[in-house]
């Protein structure tokens, strides 16, 4: 074979190979809402394990009433990232309400749930339907049989809300990210982001509701109290109270609260704070158009540099570099 002819055979071969990455490459599938009923768009992309990974957005005319049957084969998570929404279940006299930035855990019940969107609002949702067969190996493949049973009586048998931390929000940017991969890389980056969410929300619900209560030696209301505190520190991030106004707004002392914030969650309050708002800016960066400056403001910096010297010693870049990375891939 001649040398033009074995460099056009490898080309035509990586070409072939090329095309093959590009057909099992994770899809999107995207439906639109109707023109006559409002505007928006759902969109989902699935895993090799069967998670599904959707973004809702929606903005009705008029109210919009809708039911459906949630399915027990799938443990889901629902993120509410603007206006709340509240659902009634078929034969269960309590309903569900989550709030923006509140989000919420739970597996499907079997039964039809009722559910009204409000006309001429704007709806943002992520949402991940994890298999309850895929989810309980994950389980019992990472954790003890004590760890794992805690889990199983917290999750499947209720729902828990948790608010929507800086970190999960880096995540969501993160996740469109698969598109740059072609084939199986595609599936391996998707699954791996799924599993980040779900190990930083199972340490926001287990942490907070279950291990807390035998790991930490605090008493029942100071250990309510410093959950209250985090709470409010992850609802005003960019302008988060000093610890002795936080103090005062959970009714501890100063050094209750700050010993006993340590102990529960690693970190102190101070070194909390920026870690979350250096999160927050890392998914600003890479899912929005503010400029640096506007995403230092957004995250409680009033000086860009004090900010660019932050985000370099926790990313090993500053903030542009960060950007201008991902908008060039």
């Amino acid at each position: 074979m001649q040398g033009g002819d074995f460099l056009d055979s490898v080309n035509q071969n990586l070409n072939t190979l090329y095309i093959e990455m590009l057909s099992n490459s994770p899809k999107t599938v995207t439906i639109n809402i109707p023109e006559d009923m409002g505007k928006g768009r759902i969109s989902q992309v699935v895993t090799k394990q069967g998670a599904v990974f959707s973004d809702w957005e929606m903005n009705y005319y008029s109210d919009m009433n809708v039911q459906g049957i949630n399915s027990q084969e799938y443990i889901q998570m629902m993120f509410c990232l603007n206006e709340g929404v509240s659902w009634n279940i078929a034969n269960d006299r309590q309903g569900v309400h989550i709030s923006k930035g509140e989000s919420c855990i739970y597996r499907g019940h079997g039964k039809m749930e009722y559910l009204c969107y409000l006309g001429k609002r704007d709806f943002v949702f992520k949402n991940v339907k994890i298999p309850v067969e895929y989810f309980l190996r994950i389980l019992r493949d990472y954790f003890e049989p004590c760890e794992t049973e805690m889990y199983e009586k917290k999750l499947l048998d209720g729902i828990s809300k948790v608010s929507i931390t800086p970190y999960m929000e880096h995540i969501f940017a993160e996740l469109k990210d698969f598109t740059q991969y072609c084939g199986g890389l595609g599936y391996l980056f998707l699954e791996s982001k799924i599993l980040e969410l779900l190990s930083v929300y199972l340490s926001e619900v287990l942490e907070l509701n279950i291990l807390a209560t035998g790991q930490v030696y605090v008493s029942r209301s100071e250990r309510d109290s410093i959950i209250e505190a985090k709470r409010i520190i992850d609802t005003q991030l960019a302008y988060a109270p000093t610890c002795s106004e936080l103090a005062g707004m959970v009714h501890l002392s100063t050094t209750k609260l700050t010993k006993g914030f340590s102990a529960m969650f690693g970190n102190s309050i101070h070194a909390y704070i920026i870690e979350q708002r250096l999160e927050k800016a890392a998914g600003l960066l890479l899912d929005s158009d503010l400029n640096i400056t506007e995403v230092s403001v957004a995250v409680g910096y009033s000086k860009p540099s004090n900010f660019a010297a932050a985000f370099k010693k926790k990313y090993g870049i500053i903030p542009k570099q960060y950007k201008e990375q991902k908008s060039i891939k």
